[in-house]
């Protein structure tokens, strides 16, 4: 047998420490190069926590109170003519003015809205809502386009254009008029399609809400189920009529929230949503509320009025219209900037501007 004969071993590596091309550092460790892996190594130490350091990673920051969180994905859908374009619109317009929706506090920031389908009627349901609200629909911008998020161009362009609105809510109506040609069964083509999503996410850390559609059987999202790991938010909306529900599906860090009860009400030449009741003895309590919220944004969304005037402008009983302001004042939704004994109200914007906020 000779030598050449003999299987050479491999070269071993060389020792960890020549894998480091950057000098050492003051306390005589190796410093991380530009090598890629040694970067991201130095990234993913920086990022790890002991079970103290569990404390100061924080809570949730909702933007709809109990319902859309910043810096997360969330997925509204619904059979077509459900009302989800009603629901997300609506969203927008509350959050991007500072105004409780549904009794529920938001957390007040710019919105981009990209309006890929159903493009004609957008104006008069904005211009409804303002007609509701007494007051224009601002901080709202609409992008009017069917960006493709499967095209590098088309993606590239829209998350400049994130990076520069800075939008805390971005409403992506519909997923399907921004996907076309997509195979919606496709776990792989859809979880591109979440990986653009939470591209748009991390351009702006706001909530990226896809408005979509449910299956043929209206029971679930439609089309494969790359979106429900993905989501921190799920929400269904149903419609019967004029009524029109909204169902938590997923919550993904806190509770689910009880289904909200809602109502199409006529404005313009389009409809705006109300809140209601399912149980019969509160719902003419709820109809006495919506009535003193209109007296007030009618006569006096710039001013405060008292009980006496809101009774006098909107015709609901004394007994009534005082069990409405407490609950109004309750949810926030009005604010008693008098005293106790001389209460005056005023919407939660006209008071911030009075107090100087």
């Amino acid at each position: 047998m000779t030598y050449e004969n003999v299987a050479r071993l491999p070269t071993p590596p060389p020792p960890a420490e020549d894998m480091w091309a950057g000098e050492l550092d003051e306390a005589g460790q190796a410093a991380p190069s530009e090598n890629p892996t040694q970067k991201r190594l130095a990234k993913l130490r920086a990022a790890l926590v002991t079970t103290g350091g569990l404390d100061d990673i924080p809570e949730p920051v909702p933007v709809v109170d109990g319902i859309l969180y910043l810096d997360s994905l969330a997925w509204l859908y619904g059979k077509p003519g459900s009302g989800k374009s009603f629901v997300a619109l609506d969203w927008a317009g509350c959050v991007a003015n500072g105004l409780p929706w549904q009794y529920r506090s938001v957390t007040r920031g710019p919105v981009l809205y990209l309006v890929a389908e159903g493009v004609s009627g957008i104006k008069r349901r904005v211009r409804a809502w303002e007609a509701a609200f007494n007051q224009p629909m601002e901080n709202v911008t609409f992008l009017p386009v069917a960006v493709q998020l499967l095209d590098g161009v088309d993606l590239a362009a829209l998350l400049l254009l994130v990076e520069e609105l800075a939008p805390s809510l971005v409403v992506v109506d519909t997923q399907a008029r921004v996907t076309v040609g997509a195979d919606e069964n496709s776990n792989g083509e859809m979880g591109r399609v979440v990986a653009a999503a939470d591209q748009i996410r991390q351009a702006c850390h706001g909530c990226v809400l896809m408005v979509h559609h449910s299956g043929k059987t209206g029971l679930d999202l439609r089309g494969a189920s790359a979106f429900e790991g993905a989501a921190t938010s799920i929400i269904k909306v149903t419609k019967d009529g004029e009524y029109v529900e909204v169902h938590s599906d997923k919550q993904k860090d806190v509770e689910d929230f009880d289904t909200i009860f809602l109502r199409m009400v006529p404005e313009g030449e389009s409809v705006v949503l109300q809140a209601r009741s399912s149980a019969p003895d509160t719902e003419e309590a709820s109809g006495n509320e919506q009535k003193i919220l209109h007296a007030m944004r009618e006569s006096f969304a710039a001013t405060a009025a008292s009980a006496g005037q809101l009774i006098d402008v909107s015709g609901v009983p004394k007994a009534s219209a005082y069990r409405a302001l407490t609950a109004l004042t309750n949810r926030a939704l009005l604010v008693n900037v008098g005293t106790v004994k001389a209460a005056r109200y005023a919407l939660p914007e006209t008071a911030a501007k009075m107090s100087g906020a």
